[in-house]
């Protein structure tokens, strides 16, 4: 039994947290962002995972894949976002 002042954590809160609208929206949008910077030919989805909300962003056509590998297009979006 906690005394006085005494922290206790609710088991389940960081769960509720990481799913939260206001976690979602951010991670949603620096998953567009990355998108965005990565140039035509990228998208993005996003979705509920087991704990947290997870996005990932890919190169949907095969000239956008070409230029990843060449360029390392993701990387570079990755580095240039900032959440």
């Amino acid at each position: 039994m906690p005394r006085g002042g005494e922290f206790v954590p609710h088991p389940g809160a960081y769960g509720e947290i990481l799913s939260s609208p206001g976690v979602r929206d951010m991670i949603d949008g620096a998953a567009a962002s990355a998108a965005r910077r990565a140039g035509s030919g990228f998208d993005w989805n996003s979705r509920q995972g087991t704990r947290r909300w997870r996005a990932i962003v890919y190169p949907a056509t095969h000239s956008a894949r070409a230029r990843n590998a060449r360029d390392n297009s993701l990387i570079v979006a990755l580095n240039a976002t900032s959440v």
